[in-house]
């Protein structure tokens, strides 16, 4: 098999299994508030650190450029296997606190890395290689939140979902690690020579940069706290498990389906559809209609959302493809702002107001997304 492809598989893989452990967390946070005795606005803070910590992304894109991409997608997933068992094992809150910044380090190191590896070495079909390597994160966004559910009503444990991950996630650093070592494929770029970035390239896609920071603020939003709202409005902990789980499976059957246009399309069409779409159906969501129909419209405006992320990755390091681990890192970077600021907003906003006013703070992200897309008409690469 080609060794492009088994590079992909695997890290295909790795979203799968990182994408559980990251997206347990809004169903295990009632958990974790309840054995730490915390106010909804630290548990708000608690479940951000995890995302915070995604800011150290623009360190791991830098050195991808410069000692390979693959190595370090392999120090990444040993980085947040060592960061799951720590979270697994962590009697005090500060110890909880740093295990999840543990974890997300090697998130971030992994998104600047992987992403960048993935576009150079499927440059021809970049928009449709990201995406569907982004159906693996549904996949396991899927399974996060429903099997967190799952061990806290048979086990009572919120902490046995973390550990299952860690030996997953560090034998696949250990396989990378191994064919890397074996091959030619070290993960540098191979056409173009190493760019300087400078502060021309940073400005050119500054305006684009605000788009992960709106769509993560928007999903990991939903992520965290919409359990708990649906749990406010009468949903049951498995009702409110499961839509998020839905959420992110049909953002995967959406990246799916919209990978093979996405390329033709262009990016920033493609960018257009998927904000507004998703817009209003979050917005007909919020309305007080019954929780089947809410159930229906928060998991079916992933469809709309889910190719917006990889897309915009493509479209990013498209543009200055020498220093693609550089762009992939701060762009994840102000992906992670747009995480911390959310789980900590609509926490503060559900304990001042209640769930009716925090979810609106949800609603205008995908709209601003559309609105950026629309305006960046002056941004060129392979594919607009």
């Amino acid at each position: 098999m080609d060794l492009r492809k088994i590079f992909w598989i695997l890290s295909f893989l790795s979203y799968i299994f990182h994408a559980i452990a990251i997206t347990e967390i809004g169903t295990a946070l009632s958990q974790i508030k309840s054995e730490f005795m915390l106010s909804k606005t630290l548990g708000g803070v608690v479940a951000s650190l995890q995302s915070l910590a995604g800011i150290l992304a623009i360190l791991g894109g830098i050195l991808s450029d410069i000692f390979g991409k693959i190595r370090l997608i392999s120090l990444s997933l040993a980085i947040m296997g060592v960061g799951l068992l720590l979270i697994y094992s962590s009697p005090f809150l500060l110890i909880l606190g740093i295990s999840f910044i543990i974890f997300g380090a090697g998130r971030g190191f992994f998104e600047a890395s992987v992403n960048a590896f993935i576009s150079e070495v499927f440059s021809e079909k970049r928009g449709m290689a990201i995406n569907l390597l982004h159906i693996g994160w549904n996949i396991g966004s899927a399974i996060g939140p429903p099997l967190a559910a799952y061990m806290i009503l048979t086990y009572g444990s919120w902490r046995l979902g973390y550990i299952m991950m860690s030996p997953p996630l560090m034998a696949l650093s250990l396989i990378m690690l191994i064919l890397v070592s074996r091959s030619s494929c070290k993960g540098k770029a191979r056409v173009h020579a190493l760019e300087k970035p400078g502060l021309k390239h940073l400005f050119g896609v500054l305006p684009l940069m605000m788009v992960p920071f709106l769509i993560v603020a928007n999903q990991l939003g939903i992520t965290t706290w919409l359990p708990s709202i649906l749990l406010d409005q009468g949903a049951s902990i498995i009702d409110s498990g499961l839509t998020v789980g839905l959420f992110w499976m049909l953002g995967g059957i959406g990246r799916l389906a919209w990978a093979p246009l996405i390329d033709k399309l262009g990016y920033r069409r493609m960018l257009i559809i998927s904000g507004a779409g998703s817009a209003i159906l979050m917005s007909l969501a919020s309305l007080p209609i019954t929780i089947p129909m809410k159930m229906a419209l928060w998991s079916s405006s992933g469809f709309l959302l889910g190719p917006a992320y990889p897309t915009t990755i493509a479209w990013i390091t498209a543009v200055h493809p020498g220093i693609r681990g550089t762009l992939s890192g701060i762009f994840f970077s102000f992906a992670t702002l747009g995480s911390f600021t959310s789980a900590i907003a609509v926490g503060v906003l559900f304990e001042l107001f209640g769930s009716q006013i925090a979810q609106l703070f949800l609603l205008p992200f995908p709209l601003f997304v559309a609105v950026i897309a629309f305006m960046m008409r002056e941004l060129k690469s392979s594919s607009i």
